[in-house]
């Protein structure tokens, strides 16, 4: 809700803090309850559960969202019909290749016909937009508590308990980005969060961020990787350590020489997860840090090839996930842009929850703004969540006070709608930058074959070879 958020920007800074705890009372309203807790406690042991007892848990699940989606979604029905499928036959995990996947494309254009005709009450989500091309999702209750519990389940993993306080260098802004004096942090008393600024990283401001973290005693920090990176960066440079129980990452890739940086800045082990706001796959490291374990019971996870077919064992494919709990909008084999492969043995943990290797996303630089400030690709995705309407986006930073932002529209992106995104990526880069947006057919993937959405053609010091291993 833009008016929202303007009226957040616009308040003094008791009324920001105050905003944000009611915000959050209410996000936390709509999963807590004894149905949570119960979730979390079944979710406790089933972690230890021998393969094939979550192979089992998940065969009944996934019977149960194919006959709803079958039964209460429009476009499935048409979709499997048209495609020949007998449904009956789809009685386990196994099965699922009998059924197409279901692209990106697929959940645009289908729109309101992948909800389910007897949803009740949904909340409104988006994807993060990585590839400046964000989807439009619904959530029921059921996938809200299960998503709730996966995170809170990765929390416990590193050591955290639900009274720990927890630093979050994330997207949303939080002061704006006008704002030159601290506090650049607002603190969350619901969910004991304090939200740092993502985007007043600057050489002035990086000692009042970590004179803050030190005076609160905050031990755990979460946010992206190369966000964490900047203050990380500057720790070292400065002689110093910000020590923590524990380090999270999540939303991009966790590069080895991040880990390292993150891991000796900060004194303390990285935990690396990753999830989807499409809600269909999730997963997290635990102490042995040895990959990632896949939580079987939030969903299902396939390797496919281009045309969807299953990889053969021990090859890499795209990940393809069947959520198992949000029966309000399905996402049955549901494939990715990212890719990875699986370990096959046990986790020395002792966790029967199959393991992933690391997941290959792209790997975008790091903007920096005139007035010295620096931005992680990952806050600039939230400008363009909004927009369904935008198929592909590019940014470029060709100076050092411009950007030149490429869009693959669809017939119904408007001038409105531009001008829109325009002043949203304004508002978090600052006046200094200018913005240019322009309209194009296609954007064309590196030779290499992969596609950065944000490239730097700026030198700056936070620009790091990410292809060197750690030390």
């Amino acid at each position: 809700m833009m008016w929202l958020d303007d009226l957040y920007q616009r308040a003094p800074q008791w009324a920001q803090v105050a905003l944000l705890n009611a915000y959050a009372f209410r996000r936390k309203s709509q999963w807590d309850g004894p149905a949570f807790r119960r979730l979390a406690a079944r979710w406790e042991e089933s972690q230890w559960w021998d393969p094939v007892a979550l192979r089992t848990l998940q065969d009944e699940r996934v019977r149960a969202m194919v006959g709803l989606a079958y039964e209460q979604v429009p476009f499935y029905r048409r979709r499997w019909d048209s495609y020949g499928v007998n449904v009956g036959q789809v009685q386990g995990v196994g099965d699922l290749p009998l059924l197409p996947v279901l692209t990106k494309l697929d959940v645009r254009t289908a729109g309101d016909a992948l909800l389910a005709r007897a949803a009740g009450r949904l909340v409104h989500g988006h994807t993060s937009g990585t590839t400046g091309s964000p989807l439009s999702l619904w959530y029921d209750r059921g996938v809200l508590i299960a998503n709730t519990a996966a995170y809170r389940r990765q929390r416990g993993w590193a050591g955290m308990n639900a009274g720990d306080w927890c630093a979050l260098f994330l997207g949303r802004v939080i002061v704006p980005i006008e704002r030159d004096s601290p506090p650049f942090w607002r603190p969350d008393y619901v969910q004991r969060q304090l939200w740092c600024s993502s985007f007043h990283l600057a050489e002035a401001t990086l000692p009042l961020y970590t004179r803050e973290l030190r005076r609160r005693n905050i031990r755990f920090i979460e946010g992206y990787p190369s966000t964490l990176f900047i203050l990380a960066r500057y720790l070292l440079r400065s002689g110093q350590r910000l020590p923590m129980n524990a380090v999270l990452t999540s939303s991009e890739t966790l590069h080895p020489v991040q880990r390292e940086t993150l891991s000796e800045a900060f004194d303390a082990p990285v935990f690396d997860f990753y999830g989807l706001a499409e809600r269909t796959l999730f997963a997290g490291e635990c102490a042995v840090h040895g990959g990632k374990h896949l939580f079987d019971e939030y969903g299902v996870t396939e390797l496919t090839d281009g045309d969807g077919r299953p990889t053969a064992d021990g090859e890499s494919g795209v990940l393809t996930g069947t959520g198992l709990w949000n029966f309000g909008m399905p996402l049955i084999r549901y494939q990715t842009s990212d890719v990875s492969h699986f370990l096959p043995e046990r986790c020395a943990c002792g966790r029967g929850l199959s393991r992933l290797a690391d997941v290959t996303t792209k790997a975008e630089d790091i903007v920096v703004t005139p007035d010295g400030r620096f931005l992680s690709p990952s806050v600039l995705t939230h400008p363009f969540k909004p927009f369904d309407q935008i198929l592909k986006s590019q940014i470029v930073q060709d100076a050092p006070d411009h950007l030149m932002v490429s869009i693959v529209p669809s017939a119904s992106f408007t001038p409105a709608e531009r001008a829109q995104l325009e002043a949203s990526l304004r508002e978090r880069l600052g006046e200094t930058m200018r913005v240019e947006t322009q309209l194009v057919e296609a954007i064309p993937s590196e030779p290499s074959g992969k596609f950065r959405w944000v490239i730097c053609q700026v030198p700056h010091d936070r620009m790091v070879n990410w292809e060197i291993p750690a030390r």
